[in-house]
């Protein structure tokens, strides 16, 4: 085959796909050396997302090259099949379906944000070198095309005005929803790693995902004692502790069941709940924490159960009331109806931790439970 017909063929693949590797790896790179930001995810998780968006990338490529295939003979322009919704559906699948697969798969945030500029790498060697050839050999035709089927982007509103006002509705649903929770969504999904490694995959006792910074206690509270020191007496005040998930924080009694009432004690800390045992008596221990709140609400404390349900039976959490440490290990959880969660009459010493969940709305509550066993 003549080089001119190789060039013909392949276009600016070549050039395109070179210039997207170099971007996808410096991306990568940069996330290993910088260690993060990394997608706060487990490896079987990433593995499951990316072979769901790898089944959609293989069938557009597929029917692409089905469509190519049947009209290459007669050298006539490819206007049907994927063609029809738009000129570079093989090209637009690598973009903004291959390259995020492989940013989820590698955990990466900066490979998975790399399509940005690796689609206008991609528009710009399609602009410089197909067009013209493309209009030069079809004519008016190919112009026409051009004005009346996108490059990438498939025209929802011609394929179906409803998906079209569905898809504008979710857009705008979902980038008014991360704004008014960016703070709890940038802390369950980003992790930076200075170890090359995400710790999420190793046994909880060496995880670490948040700094205890986060949620600080006053100045003049006592250094969090060794987890081989745990003695009934500590100098601390009324404290929650989760070490797997870097959380520390202020124990706080309601003043009352009323929703203010709880808001305002909630935004000094996690609640030991009204009615509920308290540490060190038989009975239910109940606390609640925000795992969310508006951008307007003034409070260090509107993530600090946002991770609650990364927390696995064995996992310990410490609690230190009137001076003394209470340690509870984990032994499970669940996602009730508001209405389903009660202060049991149970005459063991357990502890209860509710939140609202999913994060960003109160349609929910995840409970986690744990018995004493210090």
């Amino acid at each position: 085959m003549k080089q001119n017909s190789i060039k013909d063929l392949l276009g600016c693949l070549p050039k395109a796909l070179l210039w997207n590797f170099v971007i996808g790896a410096a991306a990568l790179l940069i996330s290993i050396f910088l260690g993060g930001p990394k997608i706060y995810i487990d490896l079987q998780t990433a593995v499951i997302v990316f072979c769901a968006m790898l089944l959609p990338y293989i069938a557009i490529t597929w029917w692409s090259i089905l469509a190519l295939s049947k009209n290459s003979a007669v050298g006539i322009l490819v206007t049907d099949g994927p063609y029809s919704y738009s000129r570079n559906p093989m090209y637009a699948a690598i973009i903004f379906i291959l390259n995020p697969a492989l940013g989820i798969l590698f955990r990466s945030w900066l490979l998975f944000f790399a399509a940005i500029p690796i689609y206008f790498i991609w528009r710009q060697f399609v602009r410089a070198e197909e067009d013209g050839p493309l209009i030069e050999k079809f004519g008016a035709v190919h112009s026409e095309y051009m004005k009346t089927t996108p490059r990438f982007f498939p025209n929802l509103r011609k394929i179906n005005p409803i998906l079209f006002y569905s898809s504008a509705g979710i857009l705008i649903f979902l980038i008014s929803f991360i704004s008014l929770n960016s703070s709890s969504l940038y802390l369950r999904w980003v992790i930076f790693e200075t170890h090359a490694e995400i710790t999420y995959d190793k046994p909880s006792d060496t995880l670490t995902p948040t700094p205890s910074q986060f949620f600080p206690l006053p100045d003049n509270s006592a250094p969090i004692e060794p987890e081989t020191n745990r003695a009934n007496y500590s100098a601390n005040a009324d404290t929650i502790i989760i070490g797997k998930l870097g959380i520390r924080a202020p124990l706080i009694w309601a003043t009352g069941e009323s929703q203010k009432q709880l808001n305002d004690a909630l935004n000094q800390g996690v609640i030991l709940y009204p009615g509920s045992a308290v540490p060190g008596q038989n009975g239910e221990v109940v606390l609640s924490g925000h795992s969310s709140v508006f951008p307007w609400v003034k409070t260090q404390y509107g993530q600090v159960f946002t991770l609650l349900d990364k927390l696995a039976p064995g996992d310990i959490v410490s609690i230190v009331y009137n001076h003394k440490q209470y340690d509870y290990r984990m032994t499970g959880q669940e996602i009730l109806n508001p209405n389903q969660v009660k202060i049991s009459d149970t005459t063991r010493p357990v502890l209860k931790m509710t939140t609202c969940w999913p994060i960003g709305t109160s349609a929910k509550r995840l409970v986690v439970y744990g018995e004493l066993i210090q």
